[in-house]
């Protein structure tokens, strides 16, 4: 089989041949295999098609013959909200995308691949209207065009019916706010700010084409994030108990350390700083209490 020519660990071998799209990534293997892919770039095309087959799986999902538009287009709208990359989202994304191209590719090759049919959107006006303006007005990049019409894309489709310029006038503040804050509980820090920034620019677009009489683009909440939230302020009993528990004290380092930790109650860990001891006489000060460490000999008879 083609897939044992890539992959030797035998878990690895069993989540890719798992239903709905085990037989489809066998034979998508052996394409990438004749178009002389290296090694390295297929482990990359199966790693996301893995996240693909388990979004498409369930406990009673059948083997799949074909995949279809429909399928792809739903994973990509959810994928960011599971993934956890270690770099830039955008680019993560861009490579997740490249991935399903080459997949589609194969399907298409292979004539097992669904498109979806052809029918024309009831937004599709307005958006390209958005996009032409940001193109001769505001000199916006490609990639960016890009950006901004898959961030408006969602909020047109939200809207729904009302995703016409007569429609826009009846938008209001509340409305707009709605579905950001819904918007931004789903997504990442650069999600929500290339949201942020194609709603603002959509907005400025409508009050200067006179769809809306109001700017809009001022009811766009800022969400803040600061510096430092998310560090811990101090440690609880318990921690404590675990920070001890996790020093080696079978090395002079260790027990250094933890004469350190011992002398630190939880509540005194965020004022004490601490400063090189006097080992001779086996006892050291804490800056701000003005106290002397106990005998390091007694704490270390104490484990």
């Amino acid at each position: 089989m083609a897939l044992e020519q890539v992959f030797v660990c035998p878990s690895t071998l069993d989540k890719l041949r798992s239903d709905p799209l085990g037989a489809l990534l066998d034979g998508f293997c052996k394409w990438l295999l004749q178009e002389r892919f290296s090694r390295s770039r297929i482990r990359i095309h199966l790693f996301v098609l893995s996240h693909l087959n388990e979004y498409l799986g369930s406990p009673k999902a059948p083997m799949r013959q074909n995949v279809t538009a429909g399928d792809l287009a739903r994973f990509l709208e959810a994928y960011p909200s599971r993934c956890r990359p270690r770099g830039p989202l955008e680019e993560h994304l861009r490579r997740v995308r490249y991935s399903l191209n080459r997949f589609v590719e194969y399907l298409r090759h292979e004539g097992l691949f669904v498109a979806m049919p052809t029918e024309v959107v009831v937004y599709q006006p307005l958006l390209d209207a958005y996009l032409q303006w940001m193109d001769r007005c505001q000199h916006a990049a490609p990639r960016t065009l890009e950006r901004r019409a898959q961030s408006l894309t969602r909020f047109l489709q939200w809207l729904g019916p009302q995703a016409t310029p007569q429609g826009l006038a009846k938008l209001n503040s509340e409305k707009v706010e709605q579905f950001f804050l819904a918007y931004a509980q789903e997504m990442g820090h650069a999600e929500r700010h290339s949201m942020q920034s194609a709603l603002r620019t959509f907005f400025r677009f409508c009050l200067h084409q006179g769809y809306i009489r109001q700017p809009l683009d001022r009811a766009v909440p800022t969400l803040r994030t600061y510096k430092l939230a998310t560090v811990p302020c101090g440690l609880t009993d318990q921690q404590a108990q675990q920070a001890l528990q996790s020093v080696n004290r079978k090395t002079p380092a260790g027990r250094r350390n933890y004469t350190i930790f011992s002398c630190c109650t939880p509540t005194e860990c965020g004022a004490v700083k601490c400063v090189p001891c006097d080992w001779k006489t086996s006892t050291g000060r804490r800056t701000r209490f003005s106290s002397r460490l106990p005998n390091a000999a007694k704490t270390f008879e104490s484990r």
